[in-house]
């Protein structure tokens, strides 16, 4: 195997590795943010993006809608969808125990993300297409590096990733309900003494957290494509990538995709996709040996 490992293979994996662990970082980034500022954990994350990717398939491939009108489309939706989800799911639990939060909502979310795989997928097999399948095509000339030929879709979907962090980034830093955030899930208490407004910050995090997610579903499907089943796999994911990378950290949440999503596309060229879910086990696992606070986390005591 490892004389068919060129350079130009080299360089594939690792930018198909960076462009994946990047839209897992995205999705566990937002999944730990509802996280520490709300004590929810939301099991059906990974559903929003399963619905972010099965939204673009019907406006794009078979509406025939183009991609800016569709983004426009999903942007304005999914942002109702997210506050929609916070007011119905959420809101119900806030004011009770923290251990109480935790849970009410993994009983919730968790029926919901069952619910909504058995819905999705019957009626997108009886209204759609009896096998229920979400891919998109991009069609992107290579990029040559220093005689490297690269894939232009993986250029894009990193693209995406890079701007999405960016934007989460200036969102935790510059905008005050990002510092509000940031305070809550840092000292609750202390942030409701100073006047915070728990409510603002849940309802905002649920939003911007599901639009991006479900925008994430986007772009994954230009690489991979999903089913109407995959949300409890990519919540999973998301779970992996928190417990690497430390809970409510940017850095840690970019660090443990990437190194998720390298272990993820090597283990899938070697010894076949597969076996990539067993990759999630052994890496979570080594983590928890080898640092139990997680690659970015502080060691408590």
């Amino acid at each position: 195997m490892s004389s068919l490992l060129t350079p130009q293979i080299l360089l594939e994996l690792l930018l198909g590795g960076i462009s994946l662990g990047g839209i897992y970082a995205l999705m566990a980034l937002a999944l730990s943010l509802a996280l520490a500022t709300t004590h929810i954990l939301n099991v059906a994350h990974g559903s929003f993006m399963v619905l972010g990717a099965a939204a673009s398939t019907l406006l794009i491939k078979y509406l025939g809608l183009s991609p800016v009108p569709s983004l426009v489309i999903l942007v304005a939706g999914f942002a109702l969808v997210g506050w929609v989800f916070e007011l119905v799911c959420v809101r119900p639990l806030q004011g009770r125990a923290p251990d109480r939060i935790l849970i009410g909502s993994i009983l919730i979310t968790f029926g919901f993300a069952l619910a909504f795989e058995a819905g999705l997928g019957f009626y997108w097999a009886k209204l759609v297409d009896p096998q229920p399948t979400f891919s998109l095509t991009l069609t992107m000339p290579r990029l040559t590096l220093w005689g490297v030929s690269l894939s232009g879709t993986r250029l894009v979907i990193l693209a995406f990733v890079c701007l999405a962090v960016l934007v989460f980034h200036l969102f935790l830093t510059k905008t005050p309900v990002g510092k509000m955030a940031r305070a809550i899930a840092q000292d609750y208490e202390g942030a409701l003494i100073l006047g915070v407004n728990p409510r603002l910050v849940s309802v905002t995090i649920f939003t911007v957290g599901l639009l991006a997610t479900a925008l994430s579903g986007l772009f994954f499907i230009l690489a991979t494509p999903l089913g109407p089943h995959d949300g409890l796999r990519l919540t999973l994911v998301a779970m992996t990538v928190i417990v690497i990378g430390g809970v409510g950290s940017l850095p840690g949440a970019l660090l443990g995709g990437i190194v998720l999503g390298i272990t993820d596309v090597f283990t899938a060229f070697v010894f076949g996709a597969v076996w990539s879910p067993v990759t999630y086990v052994l890496v979570f696992f080594v983590v928890l040996l080898v640092r139990p606070q997680g690659l970015v986390g502080i060691r408590q005591g």
